[in-house]
This record gives structure tokens, sequence and C-alpha cells, in this order.
């Protein structure tokens, strides 16, 4: 814009030249006047050329700081998607980071748990040593920022070069609270700032001008991070010799990893031309004119040159720029995530090629902003869900959380996906206006822990079924042995009473033989077998009232049949059935249950689960006690009985009490308990009879169960077809 007059003002020279040689002292004046213009605005495009340089400069600091500080961000967050990374893994990412940024000395993966950390190289680890106070406060300001920090700068003593720490905090999931992170660690690179300032040091140089870089973030005097300045005691501002704009300094500023960093742009002395003053020229003009406008029409295409130079290397700073962008999301793109961003207010969403690549849907079908589209492929069972979470958002303590949801792809199957975001911006009021994240896709680890749990569930029904048949049949047994050791006394008493007979028959047969059969001794005789048939009825009926009992509860625990029954009298032949076990043991039980409760239901369970209690009792309550009493008491309702089977032996401790339902909790593993005899009781009460049951216990003083049955048992639900 500024060639054009520079040209006519040249022409207008040539013309006041020759009327100078004409008219003498007129046209000597004002060539001087002319010359003093064209010189003064050679020296502010001069001028102009080098603020443009110190943008150039400023802005290649800035684009190669910002790049550094997202390859750490990029880091960190590929450490919060793989928190298991392996060592050779650590490795080669930093082995790649470090090829891009040739500023990354050194990379270190500082983990807070119990897994030891990594830093590459493995054999520079001391550095963070040299600069612990440094680090620690920017750690500080790191994790309530959330972004990477820079420290101050310092020198290590191995390289005597200055350095500055970046560090970036990492986060992980807290399990099973929603919507809530921990700090797990913090990513920390070491940064070489001459090499950092590499590509501006060249510029600056390229141009003739000195570069010095100082980080004036603390109340105190500006700390070097590089400098080439031939005078270090060079006062920031403009030179004290004069007032002349060609001498002035640039001083900008650029903010890296949260501190300030002052960029200073320095002319040396070889850039610097002479003064000329107004009577020299005023002398000399009329000989040198020719080689004058010669020098400035030389200038003018050095100038133009120098633009147009200054120009393409602006161009291929973009490039660059470009290019870095391109290679941070090849990074991104590498780690297998889509990348998406909301904005609220606007109701915008937009998301990555990653995200149209794994819905199998393109651009062009949902447009730029896939709101709608997206609302229209989320599962209807988990809209409720993201709605709750994306409605407590103004209420969240931290500003990142995640959620889960399924999505229908273009091929009509459903995929998991795992959604990892964090809230970017909220307004003046705390109310969230744009949060951003990132979308991984799950499908087959989440139908791998479906399947997992099918399985637990199934692979626990069937052992739980097994145990309860186990247990079945180990009270079977229990009830066989009891009976068959109580019909032993009458029908031994039955044999002996046989047995007498049969030898006063044989006596009595053999006096008859005789002849010598007295009146006496045949009513002797008589009274005898009369005595004996007695008792031997009596001994008999004992034995069929016991095996009858067992007959009918052994029917019961082997078919579990349902059937109209008499709840006192089921009852009665269960603890029948027991008794000749529990006489071994000075503990009592005690039955109050009225007659007339009738039940349509399954006395099999009912007899199991009154069996499991007061064996549990014998077994547990009454552990180290001589005495104790276990009461089982029945109260009828309109449509219900309620049993309670009480004891008063030493009481269940809270802690014990909670866990005693659990399948395969047990005090007495290892001694015999199988942990199962509770939980096959809640399963009988509530699965089969269709009732309630609950347990009160004091600690000393004895434990109640209370169950509620329905007189009418529920039918069982019919199976499922298995084709």
């Amino acid at each position: 814009m500024s060639m054009r007059p520079l040209s006519q003002s040249a022409k207008r020279i040539t013309k006041d030249v020759v009327l100078c040689v004409a008219l003498a002292g007129a046209g000597l004046l004002m060539t001087a006047t002319v010359y003093d213009y064209l010189r003064e605005a050679d020296v502010l495009r001069n001028f102009e050329r080098r603020n443009a340089l110190a943008e150039t400069v400023v802005a290649a600091l800035d684009r190669d700081g910002t790049a550094t500080l997202e390859a750490v961000r990029g880091a960190a967050l590929l450490t919060e998607v793989v928190p298991d990374m392996t060592r050779l893994e650590f490795e080669a990412h930093s082995r790649r980071l470090q090829g891009i940024h040739s500023s990354m000395v050194s990379l270190q993966w500082e983990h807070f748990g119990n897994r030891a950390g990594f830093t590459f190289p493995p054999e520079r680890t001391s550095w963070t040593g040299y600069a612990s106070v440094q680090l620690g406060e920017a750690q500080k300001e790191a994790r309530v920022a959330g972004s990477p920090i820079a420290t101050a700068p310092f020198a290590l003593s191995e390289t005597a070069r200055t350095n500055v720490i970046l560090t970036a905090p990492v986060y992980e999931r807290v399990p099973g609270v929603a919507g809530t992170n921990r700090q797990i660690g913090f990513i920390n690179a070491l940064i070489d700032t001459a090499e950092l300032s590499r590509h501006a040091r060249f510029l600056a140089q390229s141009a003739g001008t000195e570069l010095r870089i100082s980080d004036i973030s603390a109340n105190a005097p500006p700390l070097v991070l590089y400098s080439n300045l031939s005078d270090p005691d060079h006062q920031m501002g403009h030179d004290q010799e004069g007032p002349q704009v060609e001498k002035a300094d640039h001083l900008l500023e650029i903010t890296f990893g949260g501190r300030n960093w002052q960029v200073l742009i320095h002319p040396n002395t070889a850039g610097q031309l002479p003064t000329l003053h107004r009577e020299n020229v005023a002398l000399t003009i009329g000989l040198v004119l020719t080689a004058l406008l010669t020098f400035l029409l030389a200038r003018n295409q050095q100038s133009r040159r120098e633009t147009e130079a200054a120009t393409e290397q602006e161009k291929l700073l973009r490039d660059e720029l470009l290019a870095e962008q391109s290679r941070l999301k090849e990074v991104v793109e590498s780690t297998g995530v889509a990348i998406w961003e909301y904005d609220l207010e606007r109701r915008y969403l937009s998301v990555s090629e990653r995200w149209h690549m794994v819905s199998g849907y393109t651009r062009e079908e949902l447009g730029d902003n896939v709101l709608e589209a997206w609302y229209s492929l989320v599962h209807p069972e988990d809209m409720p869900l993201i709605s709750s979470t994306f409605a407590t958002l103004n209420a969240l303590q931290n500003d990142r959380f995640d959620y889960g949801y399924r999505m229908r792809q273009k091929n009509g199957l459903w995929m998991w996906v795992h959604s990892l975001a964090h809230i970017v911006e909220r307004n003046s009021g705390g109310v969230v206006t744009k949060i951003a994240g990132i979308n991984l896709e799950v499908t087959q680890q989440k139908e791998a822990e479906l399947r997992i749990h099918a399985l637990n569930a199934s692979l626990e029904a069937q052992m739980q079924e097994a145990v309860a048949r186990s247990e079945a049949r180990a009270t079977l047994g229990t009830l066989i042995a009891s009976v068959s050791h109580e019909m032993a006394t009458p029908m031994g008493n039955s044999m002996m009473t046989a047995s007498t007979l049969m030898a006063q028959a044989v006596q009595f047969d053999a006096q008859l033989a005789a002849g010598n059969l007295r009146r006496s001794e045949l009513t002797a005789f008589v009274a005898g077998v009369k005595d004996g048939n007695t008792l031997l009825m009596r001994n008999l009926e004992r034995a069929v009232a016991l095996l009858k009992n067992f007959r009918q509860v052994a029917a019961d625990q082997a078919s579990e049949q349902r059937r109209s029954f008499d709840l006192r009298m089921g009852l009665q032949e269960v603890l029948a059935t027991l008794a000749p076990s529990l006489k071994r043991h000075s503990q009592r039980v005690h039955l109050d249950a009225p007659d007339g409760i009738e039940m349509e239901s399954y006395p099999g369970p009912i007899g199991q689960v009154i069996i499991n209690l007061i064996n549990n009792a014998y077994l547990h309550a009454f552990d180290g006690m001589q005495h104790g009493e276990v009461h089982i008491k029945a109260t009828p309702g309109t449509t219900t009985v309620t049993l309670q089977i009480s004891d008063n032996g030493r009481g269940i401790p809270p802690e014990t009490l909670e866990k005693m339902f659990q399948p395969f909790f047990s005090t007495r593993i290892g001694q015999g308990g199988t942990g199962l005899g509770m939980s096959i009781v809640e399963n009988l009460v509530k699965a089969t009879l269709g009732g309630s049951l609950e347990v009160q216990s004091t600690v000393g003083q004895g434990t109640t169960v209370t169950i509620t049955l329905p007189l009418t048992a529920p039918q069982p639900a019919p199976e499922e077809d298995a084709g």
C-alpha cells in the first residue's frame, strides 16, 4: 500500500532536482525537505517490518508452547483412558511425543497409589529433585485448574540449561459413586526452554534482531529463560541514546502453562543506520541525487522482497500449525475415542469423525448439529439416566462425570457407549453452558459382563437348589437315625416279652404233657400271658406311632407336596421326629399352637424351616450353655398365620445379623458349618411358601425369628418352555 506514493514522490524528487539545478537554492531546499520525508517514511517502514517480525516471532513461540501443552494434556488424557498402562506402552508413547516435540527432554508418570510410576528416558530420573519446590507449587495449581501448569524456570546442574516442568493432573472414576472422580497422579514433562524457543530464535536472528525470553509471573525480578543479547545489561524498553523510533525495542507477552512470559526483541547495533543531518543533505543532495534515488529504489525492492518473505514465512508457520493439529488429532484418533462438544445454550452438539465412523452415519446424513439425531439413536430405556445426569450438572462438585448408554448403529445393532465428560464453561451465575468429552465403545466388554452376571446367577440358583436338596436329605437322614434309635426301646421290649411268653408256653406244655398241671399253675400261666400281651401291645403301639409320624414327615420332606393340613399337627409330627435326637441335650422345645389352623400349603418346607431354626438354636444360641428353651408360637390371622420361634440363648451380634442370610456365611466355617442354613430358610419362606420373615436379637438375651405365612400358599409359577 505504501509503495505507490513513494514511487510518485521519487518522480517529484527528480523534477525538483531539475528545478533545483535550474533555480539553485530554492531547489536544494525542497530536495532536502523531500529527502527528510522519504527518510522518515523508510524508517517507519522498517519499524513496521520489525513489528510484524516481532509478532511472527511471538506467534511461533506461542504455537510451539501451545503444541507442547496439548501434548502433555493428551498424555494425561491417555493415562486416564488407559489407567493400566504398562511401562513399554508408556515409553512408546513418550518416544513418539519426543519425536514430535524436541523440547520435551523427559516424561514422567507420577502415580499416587501402590503402583510405581514410569520415567522416560529411564536413566533421567533426578530432574524432579532439582525443582521439587517449584513442582509442588505447580501441581497444586494444576489440581485446581485441571489443566497443565508450568513451574518457574530452573537450571539442571548436569546440563546448565534452563528448564521448566509441565505438570498435568490425571483422574479416574470412583467405583460405585456416579459422577465422582479422584486424582491418581500427575504427568510431568521436563521442557528445555532453549529448544522450545528454537524456531522463534531462528526467525529473530534471520531478521538481524536479538531475543530475550523472561518469566515475569512472580513478584520478583524477571527470570531469564533464554537470551542472546549482545549487551547483557540492556534494559527493557527504549534505548537511552536517543528517541529514534528505529531503535525501539518490541516488548510482548505470552502465557505458557499458567505463567506469564515476556519476549524482548531488540535490534542489534549492526542493523542501525547512521543519523543524517539536514544541512549535510542540503550540501550533498545535488551530487548524490541519482545515487540516492537508485539506493531508495533498491531499498524499496528489498523491502518488498522482505515483506514477501515474511508473508511466505507466515504461511509456512500456518501450515506447520495445521500439520501439528493434524498430528495431535492422529494421536487422539489412535486411542480409538470419539470426541464431542455440547453447547447447552445453543443446543448444539458437534462430534468428531470417529463418532461418525463408530455410528455408521456420515456427516452429510446427520448434519453438523447431531443433537436431534443422537436423541433418536439412544435406547429409550437409557434416556432417563442420561436426562437425570444432565439435570444435575449444576450441582456437581467435580466438573468431571461419566455415564453409559446404548446407541443404535446404522446397521440396526445396539452398541454400548461409555462417555467420559467434563464441564468446560459456566456462566456468571454458575450455570453450566458447555461440556465436552470422549466416547468409548464398550459393547464387547458389556456383553461379556452381562453373560458373566447371568452365568453367576444361574450357578448360584443351581447351587442353592442342590444345597437345599442336600440339606433336606441330611435332615431326613437325621430323622431316620433319630426314629430308629427311638424305636429300639419298644422293639427290644417286645422281643423280650415275646421270648418270655415263649418260655412260659414251653414250660406249660411240658407240665400239661406230664399230667401234673395244677389249677394254680394254670391260673398263673394265664395271668402271665395276659400281662405279657398287654406289655407287648403297648410297645408295638409306640413303634407304630413313631413310624406313622416319621412316614408323614419323611413324605413331606422328600416331595414338597402341597396339601391341606392342620398346622399344630404338622408341627407336632416334626417335633416328634426330632424328639429322640433332642433328648441328648438339656435344652427343651415348647410348642404353643392352637388347634384348627387349617393351611393349604407345603408342610415339607415348613418342617424344614422349623428343623433348621431349632438346629441353629442348639448349635449357636446354646453353645456353652447348660440350659435353654426354644418356644414355637403360632398365631392365626384372617388370611395368614404368624410363627414366632424364639430362644433365650446368647443372641446374635449386629455385624453377624446383617450377614446371616448371605449364602456361605457362617461363624462355624471349617467346623462343620456350610453357611447355607439361613439362606435356605429365607428362600423357602419367601419363594416356596410366599411369606416373609424378620429376625430380632439382643446379645445376652436371645433371638426371635418372626415368620408370616399365607394360609393358602401361592401357586408355583409355570416353567418357561426351554425352546
